[in-house]
């Protein structure tokens, strides 16, 4: 799972997923209700996990990626109930890889996960 944030010092995107697990802390088999709060706390440890990866905040464009990935996210799956480590966080990172690789010039489909 390289990913599109090379550019930003991180080759493999499967970095910002651990981080993100890490910091939800979920485990294993936690499922949790697709809701605003949830959302708005898995992109603060998309956000988090980005910074501790490439050494800054994260910028406009990866920024504007995590905010579509939260409204794809929320379009596709509000108050399903799903697993977060096996369905949840793999699927919002897909989906901001995806957007972040077409905000430069990558002709892949965004949202196919």
């Amino acid at each position: 799972m390289p990913g599109s944030f090379a550019g930003h010092g991180i080759r493999d995107g499967r970095v910002l997923l651990a981080g993100a697990v890490r910091t939800l802390g979920t485990p294993p088999e936690e499922t949790a209700v697709v809701d605003d709060l949830l959302l708005a706390t898995v992109a603060a440890a998309f956000r988090e996990s980005f910074a501790a990866a490439a050494g800054e905040r994260p910028p406009a464009d990866v920024e504007a990626a995590i905010d579509d990935a939260v409204a794809w996210t929320r379009a596709e799956s509000d108050e399903d109930r799903l697993h977060l480590r096996d369905r949840l966080l793999p699927e919002f990172y897909r989906r901001l890889d995806r957007f972040h690789d077409a905000y430069h010039g990558d002709d892949r489909p965004v949202v196919g996960v």
